[in-house]
């Protein structure tokens, strides 16, 4: 049944659950309000169940975890209410599930490991509490774990450097602490690693210059300490390094100069010292550059120049000194 897409209103039917039979269930992009029917659970053959986008609320029916044949969950951006119902661990042969953007609170349930057949969990912008389960990291077939935009809190599970085939880790605007994990080194196929506004702490490991496949690295809005890691420039595939808000000191290592890819670099707001590396000026893909609020010092490098993507410079407050080249043929 596909009906996604219209202006659809009002409660979804409970006699929906009379078509046994049914094996995709699509009322997506709608205006529908209530509840989620628990009769729904009589739907045995369902594949595919997607209520994404649109006004419902109330609790997701513990009931659903009937539902064995399920591979494509999507109940994204709604207005659910409570807990995420430990029942769901019943459909093992659960590949997407998409639970962001609702109101769900309470903790991850620990069941969720056993969806031995799950590559995509995204429970990103809820009012999720307590600790990410190590559990996880038993969804060893997961490329995508958005779990942002909560009230998680604890430390960040070293067990999920066990997670391979990983490719997006989001782990973002919660309240996390502690060290990040050396183990993370491991999730070679990974393209995108967003900590940012946490309260991590700790230096940045070495080992993440490992993360050949990395195209997206945010740390920032941290309490992170230490030196920027040259390990770092082992990154080569890097579009956007954003380290931000924390209390990194240090000079800026020259190594950086090798991300050639690099399009975004982004030092604000932390202690470093030193001079601008002239190796900056290889960064020939590079429209934005962010220095602001360290103790940076020493003329700014003429090499600078040769950047002709570059739109956007803050190096406000720090101690430079000398003459003022010209950057960006003077667009900045």
């Amino acid at each position: 049944m596909y009906l996604y897409t219209n202006q659809l209103s009002g409660p979804i039917p409970p006699a929906l659950g009379k078509l046994t039979s049914l094996k995709d269930l699509q009322l997506s992009i709608n205006d529908l309000t209530g509840q989620i029917p628990a009769s729904l659970s009589r739907l045995t053959n369902l594949s595919t169940l997607c209520l994404h986008t649109n006004q419902l609320s109330g609790p997701i029916p513990s009931e659903l975890g009937n539902l064995t044949s399920l591979q494509d969950l999507r109940l994204s951006i709604n207005h659910l209410t409570g807990q995420i119902p430990t029942s769901l661990s019943g459909l093992t042969g659960l590949s997407t599930r998409y639970l962001c953007t609702n109101q769900l609170s309470g903790p991850i349930p620990s069941e969720l490991g056993k969806l031995a057949s799950l590559q995509d969990l995204q429970l990103s912008t809820n009012n999720l509490t307590s600790q990410i389960p190590a559990s996880l990291s038993r969804l060893t077939n997961m490329s995508t774990l958005y779990l942002h935009t909560n009230q998680l809190s604890g430390p960040i599970p070293p067990e999920l450097g066990n997670l391979t085939s990983l490719q997006d880790l989001r782990l973002s605007k919660n309240h996390l602490t502690g060290k990040i994990p050396t183990s993370l080194s491991g999730l070679t196929s990974l393209s995108t690693l967003d900590f940012y506004t946490n309260q991590l702490s700790g230096p940045i490991p070495s080992e993440l210059g490992k993360l050949a496949s990395l195209q997206n690295l945010d740390l920032s809005e941290n309490h992170l300490t230490g030196q920027v890691p040259t390990s770092l420039s082992g990154l080569t595939s890097l579009i956007t390094l954003n380290l931000d808000d924390n209390q990194l000191f240090g000079s800026i290592p020259p190594e950086l100069g090798n991300l050639k890819s690099l399009q975004s670099l982004s030092l604000n707001e932390n202690n470093l010292t030193g001079q601008i590396p002239t190796s900056f000026g290889n960064l020939g893909h590079l429209y934005y550059l962010g220095l602001l609020l360290n103790q940076l010092s020493g003329s700014i490098p003429s090499e600078l120049g040769k950047l002709k993507k570059l739109v956007s410079v803050l190096m406000a407050y720090n101690r430079f000194s000398g003459d003022l080249p010209e950057l960006c043929g003077g667009r900045v």
